[in-house]
C-alpha cells in the first residue's frame, strides 16, 4: 500500500502539468491578469469586449505601460479581431512582446496605442520565429501598428493594419537587425514621413509574402517610400499587390535607399503617386542600392509634382538594381521619362522587359552619367520617344506587344514578338490568353524562394491550379544539375519545398548564383537565387 502511495505520488510530481485555458473576464476580468497566471503552454481565451486597462510598465517604474505584456509560452486569443478589442486609450502601448518564445496572439483587434517611443499597437524586441501574430487587427495607433525592434523576427500571418500613424513605418515598421515573415497581409491607409505602409530599416531583412499594400501616404516633405521604404536592408518581397500608395519624395510604391539590396518579385506596383515637387520614382526609387526586381508589373504610376522624374521608375546614383521581367507601362510624367529614369551614375542593368506606352515623357531618360544596360527588351509606344540612352546591349526590339485578355494584365497574345525573344518571354508574364482572360503559359507558377540570398538554406513557394506531379531542379550557372527535389503527385494550391544547400551527394553547394527549375505537366519554369556563405 505504501509502495503504491508513492509511485503514485512520483507520477505525480515528475508528469507535467496538462494545459489549462484560462477565461477573461471568466476567471480574470483583465487580460494581463490571466496572462501573468498562466503556465506554458496555457491558452488565454477572451469573449467579446473592450479591453482598457494599459497600466502595466513594460520596461521598469514610471515606463512606457502596456494593456498586455505576453509570457513565453502563453497563447492568447479572442473571440474575433472585430469582438474582442485592447484599446490602449492613448495611455501606453496596446501588447508588449519581449524576450519571450513559443507564444501567440491570435483572433483579436489592437486600437488606440500611443507612446513617446515606440508606442505601437503591437511592439515586438528579441524574439525568433516561434513567436506567431495572426488574424489580428491592428488600427487608429498613433505610433505605428505593429513594430519589429532590435532582432526581432517573428511570424505575422494576416494582419491587417490599417489608419495607423507613426513617425516611421505607419502600419509595421522593421527595424535594427530584425527579420519577421509577414504573410497575407493587408496594410492600408496609414500615414507616416517615410515608409507610410512597411518600414524596414539598418540590416532588417524581412520576408514580405502575398501582401497587399495600398492607400498608405507619405504625411513629410521629402520623405520616401508610399507603399515600402527600405533603408540599409535586404528584404524578399514577392507575390504582393503595392498600389494606390502616394510620396511626396521617392518611391510612390516602394523605395529602396542607403545601399539596401534583397529581391521584389512577383508583384503588382501599379497606380501609386509621387506628388512632391522634386520627387523621383512614382512606382519604384532605387536610390544607390542593388535589389533584383524581376517579374513586375509596374502601371499607371505618375509623378505630378513640379521637376519630377521617373512616372515608373527613377535609379539614382551606384550601385544599381537588376530590372529581369518586368512590365513598365502607361506610366506618366511632368519631367522626364515617363517609364524610367537614370541619374548620377546608375547603371542598371534591364533585361527581358518591356518599357510601353508612357502616356507623358520618354521610355528611358539618361542625366548627369546615368548609364543602363539594356538587352533582349521592348520599348515601344512612349509619348516622349522609344531610345535606348545608356548601353544597348543588343536584341531589344519596338513592336506592338499585341496585348490580349484583360486589359489591366498586359498579356501578350501568342503572336506577339515578345513572346520569345533571346530564347525567352519578355515582360513579367509570358504570352497566350483564353477567351475570358488570362491563361498562364502553364498551369502553376514559380512564386519565388526566401531568403533570397540566403545561407545555408531556402524555401521555395510554387502555386498549382490543378492537382499533378512535381520535380524541383537545382541548377548552377553553367547550367548544370546540383540537386533533384522530387515532391511526388501534389494537389492544387500553394505549396513549398526547401533546399538546403546540399547537393545530390550531400555536399555543401558553393556561394554563388543558382536557378531552380519547377517541372509539373510536362512544362517547366525557373527563377534565380544566390548562396551567400
Amino acid at each position: 500500500m505504501l509502495r503504491n502511495a508513492t509511485l503514485i505520488a512520483f507520477l505525480l510530481f515528475a508528469l507535467p502539468a496538462l494545459a489549462a485555458t484560462i477565461y477573461v473576464p471568466g476567471d480574470y476580468a483583465q487580460i494581463h491578469d490571466a496572462v501573468q497566471a498562466a503556465s506554458s503552454g496555457d491558452v488565454v481565451l477572451v469573449d467579446a469586449g473592450t479591453y482598457n486597462d494599459c497600466t502595466h510598465e513594460t520596461e521598469g517604474p514610471e515606463s512606457t505601460p502596456a494593456c498586455v505584456i505576453m509570457k513565453t509560452g502563453v497563447t492568447l486569443r479572442g473571440a474575433g479581431p472585430d469582438a474582442t478589442i485592447i484599446d490602449a486609450q492613448g495611455i501606453g502601448r496596446g501588447i508588449f512582446i519581449e524576450a519571450v518564445s513559443n507564444c501567440s496572439v491570435e483572433n483579436l483587434q489592437v486600437r488606440g496605442a500611443y507612446a513617446a517611443i515606440y508606442g505601437a499597437g503591437i511592439l515586438i524586441r528579441e524574439v525568433g520565429n516561434d513567436v506567431v501574430i495572426s488574424d489580428v487587427k491592428i488600427t487608429e495607433n498613433l505610433d505605428g501598428g505593429l513594430i519589429c525592434y532590435d532582432n526581432a523576427s517573428p511570424f505575422l500571418l494576416r494582419l491587417h493594419c490599417y489608419n495607423n500613424e507613426a513617425k516611421q513605418g505607419g502600419g509595421i515598421s522593421v527595424e535594427e537587425f530584425s527579420s519577421p515573415v509577414i504573410e497575407s497581409c493587408i496594410v492600408e491607409n496609414n500615414e507616416a514621413p517615410s515608409g507610410a505602409g512597411i518600414f524596414i530599416r539598418n540590416q532588417s531583412d524581412a520576408t514580405i509574402l502575398y501582401c497587399t499594400i495600398t492607400g498608405n501616404v507619405i504625411n513629410a516633405a521629402y520623405g520616401n517610400g508610399g507603399g515600402i521604404c527600405v533603408t540599409g536592408s535586404s528584404p524578399t518581397i514577392s507575390g504582393c499587390e503595392i498600389n494606390g500608395n502616394t510620396t511626396l519624395g521617392y518611391g510612390g510604391g516602394v523605395s529602396y535607399l542607403n545601399n539596401s539590396g534583397g529581391s521584389l518579385s512577383n508583384s503588382r506596383i501599379n497606380d501609386n503617386i509621387a506628388s512632391g515637387d522634386n520627387s523621383l520614382g512614382g512606382g519604384i526609387s532605387v536610390n544607390g542600392s542593388t535589389p533584383l526586381i524581376e517579374y513586375c508589373l509596374i502601371a499607371r504610376n505618375s509623378l505630378t509634382g513640379v521637376y519630377g522624374d521617373g512616372g515608373g521608375v527613377d535609379c539614382t546614383a551606384s550601385p544599381s538594381a537588376t530590372f529581369d521581367h518586368c512590365t513598365i507601362i502607361e506610366n506618366s510624367t511632368v519631367g522626364s521619362a515617363g517609364g524610367m529614369f537614370f541619374q548620377y551614375g546608375a547603371d542598371p542593368v534591364i533585361q527581358y522587359s518591356m518599357i510601353l506606352n508612357s502616356t507623358a515623357g520618354e521610355a528611358l531618360y539618361c542625366s548627369f552619367g546615368g548609364s543602363p544596360t539594356v538587352s533582349c527588351s521592348n520599348i515601344y509606344g512612349n509619348a516622349g520617344g522609344d531610345a535606348i540612352c545608356g548601353i544597348d546591349s543588343g536584341n531589344n526590339i519596338s513592336a506592338d506587344p499585341l496585348f490580349c485578355g484583360d486589359p489591366e494584365m498586359y498579356v501578350p497574345g501568342s503572336e506577339s514578338p515578345a513572346a520569345d525573344l533571346c530564347g525567352d518571354f519578355c515582360g513579367y508574364i509570358g504570352a497566350g490568353c483564353g477567351e475570358t482572360g488570362v491563361d498562364a503559359p502553364a498551369s502553376f507558377q514559380l512564386l519565388g524562394n526566401y531568403p533570397n540570398p540566403f545561407n545555408p538554406s531556402t524555401t521555395i513557394a510554387f502555386m498549382l491550379d490543378e492537382p499533378a506531379s512535381a520535380e524541383l531542379i537545382i541548377r548552377d550557372v553553367q547550367g548544370r544539375a546540383v540537386k533533384h527535389i522530387t515532391l511526388g503527385d501534389l494537389p492544387a494550391g500553394r505549396h513549398e519545398s526547401a533546399w538546403n544547400g546540399r547537393d545530390n551527394n550531400d555536399r555543401p553547394a558553393a556561394s554563388g548564383v543558382y536557378f531552380y527549375e519547377l517541372h509539373a505537366m510536362g512544362m517547366k519554369q525557373s527563377r534565380r537565387m544566390i548562396l551567400i556563405k
